[in-house]
């Protein structure tokens, strides 16, 4: 009786035909588009076998590095992916870890998505497509693609090739697919299917099969892998030929007799295979195929040779691979969609803090659920009236790369509104005179006298109507910033440009004019002051402050609560939220929100946007939504938020 895949395999030519005049042009320009970028390549099952593909045509084009990884792997991914490109491969791109998949992408900010399938109509590519991405269509002869996805597979891996072909800037063209396509009938014909029935005919179901291969070879060796596994054939474990000599042939010396080996190599590899079946014992079983140079050309051979090969198998065990039979339990395992719902809670303030926690690593958070304490926050802030409101400067109220241009005017018009509606409006900054004047140029005059300014680091709070820059209201001079002053001089070295130093309360030192900018913090540890306690060193987004330890931006915070009464709620703001930086103190009061860093403190900071909305535009959206409160104070409309709480 002849089987399912079996069935599958003779009609698999008709796609490769349809491949054959299939326009790739949209895919080749993708593919050479992402040449210089690190790419990401996800698939499940036999979609993994697509993702190795692709990523093996990528070495050989010399593009950037390429990761494979599945699905689940990249939704619990941390990694900053904003500089490159996903690829999702998926048969018919309905299955919902392929959708979660296209949510994490979209969520953690992937510079391009690509989908490639057969399916146009699948949920994921009308995700893809509503999240900017690209969708590249592979026809099939055969829809009903059966339980290994076979014709999805080599439409995937026959268009690939082409497009590869396209890109490579010296294409060889239709002559050489013509070749792909007579090797591909050739591992379809009698004669190599026969050869490959004699060559495992001797497999039991109770063998373990040791697949050792060239790592060029891997997108064949990962189909062998899956199918077997999948088709339930016999157990598997699959590794290179110098991986397995590192300890894992003591498999054979203990169940040689109950292990087949096979191998799979190319040209330039074979050497190191014939090291290894040298050292083999003789009676020791072993089936080798050759694969040409490892290219292209010879993994898509091999993938199609491999099927047969899965065919061969399963005749030799009496398990048809196309269709083996599954458990009652299979569809609900495949169907389950809890990866999808923690794709779409896994908030881009979520993902953000949950990467400050992983880099920090601290046990506090073991058992704690980030959803619990990041809605406890949300509660409080929604509960919460406020009478003040506490902002950093630079990277919240301004842009830190446009921090010297004055607040935008939406941002004026918001800061004035709130002023309006009973909200005092104080800024905590970790600059001196400047600011003030900024936002004295900015504000309508009525409004200085009622707003506090923090500065240096809240080691100088005065009104704005206040110039610090008057000789008469400056702040008194530290004598242990003259110390420290001394130091850095004599350490020249630290830097490609040294500064001007001024005598004052604060060290302020760009980090763009230091050699080591993140070794800063550590270099200045053996300066005095700062050894001995009497200062200490904080950051910023561009730079670097040397002020008095008690120096916080949390007087200012003291300063709104000393004059509107101990049970009056202050929100605070700020972007340099990390452990060490200028805003963490404030940004780890009971009510704050971060425009930028979040730290990996169980107690402290959150975003609400996560680094899809920072600074200014974060910091706007938070003022549009602080109304007039029941009170008479003023409250956050949490509901008016886009939290993309999924």
């Amino acid at each position: 009786m002849i089987g399912r895949l079996t069935e599958k395999l003779d009609s698999l030519l008709d796609t490769v035909e349809l491949i054959a005049h299939l326009d790739v042009d949209s895919l080749a320009a993708a593919i050479e588009d992402g040449r210089g970028r690190h790419a990401i390549a996800i698939g499940s099952g036999g979609s993994t076998v697509s993702s190795e593909y692709f990523a093996r045509c990528r070495e050989t084009l010399s593009c950037g590095p390429t990761s494979v990884e599945t699905p689940m792997q990249f939704v619990l991914g941390v990694v900053d992916i904003s500089k490159s490109d996903v690829w999702l491969f998926s048969a018919g791109s309905n299955n919902p870890d392929i959708i979660a998949a296209v949510r994490a992408a979209v969520t953690r900010r992937a510079r391009s998505l690509h989908i490639v399938t057969r399916s146009p109509s699948g949920q994921a590519v009308q995700d893809v497509e509503d999240a900017g991405g690209t969708t590249h269509v592979v026809p099939v002869a055969d829809e009903k693609d059966g339980y290994l996805a076979t014709h999805s597979l080599i439409a995937t891996i026959a268009a690939l090739y082409r497009a590869a072909d396209h890109a490579c800037g010296d294409a060889v063209g239709r002559q050489r697919f013509d070749e792909l396509t007579e090797q591909i009938r050739f591992a379809l014909s009698p004669e190599f299917r026969s050869a490959a029935l004699q060559a495992f005919e001797i497999l039991d179901p109770s063998n373990t099969l040791i697949l050792v291969a060239d790592p060029q070879l891997r997108p064949i060796s990962v189909l062998l892998e899956t199918s077997i596994w999948e088709a339930g054939i016999c157990p598997v474990q699959s590794t290179d030929f110098r991986n397995f000599a590192h300890g894992r042939h003591s498999w054979i010396h203990h169940r040689g007799r109950r292990s087949l080996i096979l191998s799979l190599t190319s040209q330039i590899t074979a050497e190191i295979w014939a090291a290894l079946d040298g050292a083999l014992p003789s009676e020791q079983v072993r089936v080798v195929f050759t694969f040409g140079d490892g290219g292209r050309f010879d993994n898509a051979v091999g993938i199609v040779k491999g099927l047969a090969m899965i065919e061969a198998m399963g005749a030799a065990v009496r398990i048809d691979p196309g269709k083996p039979g599954i458990g009652e339990f299979g569809p609900a395992m495949y169907e389950n969609d809890a990866l999808k719902q923690l794709a779409l809670n896994l908030t881009p303030a979520i993902r953000q803090k949950r990467r400050a926690v992983l880099r920090r690593d601290d046990s506090a958070w073991s058992g704690i659920s980030l959803w619990a304490v990041q809605d406890a926050h949300l509660k409080k802030l929604e509960d919460a009236s406020f009478g003040a409101i506490v902002l950093d400067y630079d990277g919240t109220v301004v842009d830190t790369k446009d921090r010297y241009d004055p607040p935008s005017a939406e941002m004026v018009q918001e800061l004035e509104r709130l002023h309006q509606i009973g909200l005092r409006i104080s800024i905590a900054t970790g600059r001196g005179g400047s600011a003030g004047k900024a936002l004295r140029d900015a504000l309508d005059p009525k409004l200085h006298s009622g707003i506090t300014m923090g500065y240096y680091n809240g080691a100088y709070v005065r009104r704005l109507d206040i110039d610090i820059d008057d000789e008469e209201n400056r702040p008194p001079r530290d004598a242990a910033i003259d110390e420290a002053i001394t130091w850095l001089e004599s350490r020249r070295d630290l830097f490609q440009k040294f500064p001007k130093l001024k005598p004052g309360v604060q060290i302020t030192i760009q980090a763009a004019d230091l050699f080591h900018p993140k070794r800063f913090v550590h270099d200045v540890q053996s300066c005095m002051p700062i050894a001995g306690g009497r200062l200490k060193i904080l950051r910023s987004g561009h730079s670097f402050d040397i002020v008095a330890a008690s120096a916080t931006k949390l007087h200012v915070v003291r300063a709104m609560i000393d004059e509107l009464g101990e049970d009056s709620a202050v929100l605070c703001m700020g972007d340099s939220g990390a452990r060490h930086g200028n805003d963490y103190a404030i940004l780890s009061t009971p009510f704050s929100i971060s425009v930028g860093e979040v730290c990996g403190m169980l107690e402290g900071c959150w975003s609400l946007f996560g680094e899809h909305i920072t600074g200014p535009s974060a910091l706007l959206k938070v003022l549009q939504a602080l109304v007039p409160s029941a009170s008479g104070k003023v409250r956050l409309d949490v509901s008016s938020l886009p939290l993309d709480r999924g």
